[in-house]
């Protein structure tokens, strides 16, 4: 098969024509696709096209309730709106109600709990999001969220999006990632100008004395950057990688030594999303190089400033920055980089991560944090806790700050020594760490999923509903406290960082999922590929038979568990060929083993494992 060629650096007349409402609506600083008279027109429940583009940087996105047109076939429009919150906080007493009072005025659905109900979704960027909004209530909700000085600019869109960093690293005092992300956020925040005029609010807590200068068509796609914290473990600083930061466009690392940070290492080119109609492939970032702390915004813009002038705008499936990563090299970056900004990079160095989740109770100072496992991202009160109502109590009865954790978790932090045993009754009155009447298990509190149905347009099936299933079934089976995780997609933009679990599904189809294996802390799951025959294993695999094949590749790893503590690196020992004929002769997965001739997928991950060997290559050469 031929591997069509993203077309960077593209000609304005080849421009998409995403691209060109883009250029039309002139860099948000004036309404020249009228949106001020369009979300007020309630004659229709949806807006125009070209406004659906627009808004997106304004943190709205135009979705239906899928649930519905199954059943009616007609599209229930509704809207979901995303509050950035750099660093995931910190949250104030004061906003949660904000945020808790919006959720319970207008986000009401019985999608996921079959009873009408309110909630509040986390995500795994540190955002805030609601679900269900009407039409007619879309401008109240913004003022409202703008009033508790929260904004959804930069929610979603081209453009910079939501700095994420590990929320609880400036507790240990060698690094304030949450600083740096708050900073970095304010540098990249789109022009207010249009969004002040849509939505009249006040414009003066959105003033930008120095920030990066958008094109009128924006970013060509959506850009990601994430802060790694750092954390002390007894007397040893640890690298704390709950951002996960090469799974996105740029990565921020801290470089310690005698326990002061004396520089940052970048990594570029990250990124999860895939197209099935095109050749594509997941990434990992590669380390560019480091910098200093004074030069660290510098390099940021020059990055930023060749992604917005080099981006592919003719073919959004080749637009993320990672294509041009892999594409062009680190050696011409690295030179784009001194030739924008005047800095030449320091070299690579070697890094040790540790993934941590951030849940119970830790010693940050003399005070304590403790962080609240909400399953999925989803604050809701059911048969298996009141949760979201438990926060909001917290939130008014404590003098605490709220995170939001980059795994759609929550950290209750700068909690008082006297009040340790205070929320530990609050957390057993609202019903807080049972689930099913059973205490929370190691499986599923690793495991994490994105929204899916019935909200998400872009998903295939579901993917939030289904994975608390999944692990009722698995727990059933025995496997409750195995030590593993499971990651889980509604599709292949694949929000929730599924393929960095050692075992994760991708939705490719209605009630149909595609198996992602060997996902770790340097490590990407990728798809069951058998290269020699030219084939994908378990890529449509029922819902129904989801299961069998997760405690079939379960009792692998337990069975080859001596090679490594870690079941992504147990799987990536093994290999393709060894997992593939475990599952053909195993009772409950051998029927499911037909090869799937897929050749742009195929394709895709053939050509990121040539363009990886190359790249790092340069890595070396930087050392």
């Amino acid at each position: 098969m031929t591997i069509i060629e993203p077309d960077f650096k593209t000609s304005p007349e080849k421009y998409s024509e995403e691209e060109k409402v883009k250029l039309r609506a002139k860099g948000l600083k004036e309404d020249s696709l009228g949106i001020y008279n369009s979300l007020r027109d309630f004659s229709r429940e949806d807006i125009e096209k070209e406004i659906s583009i627009i808004v997106k940087s304004f943190g709205i996105y135009l979705e239906f309730h899928r649930d519905k047109m199954k059943s009616a076939g007609l599209k229930d429009w509704i809207y979901m709106i995303r509050v950035a919150i750099p660093g995931g906080g910190p949250i104030t007493g004061e906003q949660w109600r904000v945020i808790d009072e919006i959720s319970n005025k207008y986000t009401i659905s019985d999608a996921y709990t079959g009873n009408p109900q309110p909630s509040i979704k986390l995500t795994t960027r540190q955002d805030v999001q609601f679900h269900h909004i009407k039409k007619r209530d879309l401008v109240n909700v913004i003022r409202e969220i703008a009033e508790s000085k929260l904004i959804t600019l930069n929610g979603c869109g081209d453009n910079v999006r939501n700095t994420i960093a590990c929320p609880i690293s400036k507790y240990f005092e060698t690094f304030n990632s949450n600083e740096i992300a708050l900073r970095i956020a304010k540098y990249f925040r789109l022009p207010s100008q249009l969004y002040v005029q849509v939505f009249e609010i006040n414009p003066e807590f959105l003033k930008n004395e120095d920030s990066f200068e958008y094109a009128d068509n924006l970013l060509p796609r959506k850009f990601k950057i994430a802060i790694a914290g750092v954390i002390k473990k007894g007397n040893e600083y640890v690298i704390d990688n709950c951002v996960e930061v090469r799974a996105n466009d740029i990565g921020i690392v801290p470089i310690v030594e005698s326990g002061k940070v004396i520089s940052y290492q970048i990594y570029v080119g990250g990124g999860m999303g895939e197209n099935n109609s095109y050749p594509s492939f997941s990434a990992l970032a590669l380390p560019l190089g480091t910098v200093s702390e004074g030069d660290l915004i510098k390099v940021l813009d020059s990055i930023v400033s060749i992604y917005q002038e080099w981006g592919d705008r003719r073919n959004r499936h080749w637009a993320r920055f990672k294509y041009l990563v892999y594409k062009m090299g680190l050696e011409w970056l690295r030179e784009k980089i001194r030739e924008y900004s005047g800095i030449e990079l320091g070299p690579i160095k070697e890094v040790k991560f540790s993934k941590e989740l951030h849940l119970g109770w830790t010693r940050i100072g003399n005070k304590l944090a403790y962080g609240i496992f909400v399953e999925n991202g989803r604050l809701i009160d059911n048969e298996n806790g009141k949760i979201k109502s438990m926060i909001r109590y917290i939130m008014d009865n404590f003098n605490i700050k709220l995170y939001i954790t980059p795994n759609q978790h929550l950290v209750l932090a700068e909690i008082n020594d006297s009040e340790k045993e205070l929320i530990e009754k609050v957390l057993k009155e609202f019903g807080y760490g049972y689930r099913n009447g059973k205490p929370y298990s190691t499986l599923r509190i690793r495991s994490a999923a994105c929204v899916g149905f019935p909200t998400c347009k872009l998903s295939f099936t579901d993917s939030e509903r289904f994975l608390p299933k999944l692990i009722d079934e698995l727990e059933r089976r025995g496997w409750a406290n195995v030590p593993v995780s499971i990651g889980i997609s509604g599709c292949v933009a694949q929000c929730s960082r599924p393929a960095s679990h050692p075992i994760s599904w991708i939705g490719s189809g209605y009630e149909l999922y595609m198996l992602k294996i060997g996902g770790g802390e340097d490590s990407l799951g990728e798809p069951l590929i058998d290269w020699e025959e030219n084939a994908i294993y378990l890529y449509q695999v029922p819902s129904n038979r989801i299961a069998d094949v997760t405690e079939a590749l379960l009792e692998l790893y337990e069975m080859n568990k001596d090679i490594s503590n870690d079941a992504g690196t147990v799987f990536k020992t093994l290999g393709n060929k060894k997992i593939i004929e475990w599952l053909k002769n195993h009772h409950k997965t051998k029927d499911l083993m037909r090869p799937y001739k897929f050749d742009r997928k195929i394709d895709g991950y053939r050509e990121y494992h040539l363009l990886l060997e190359k790249r790092l290559n340069e890595v070396s050469k930087y050392r």
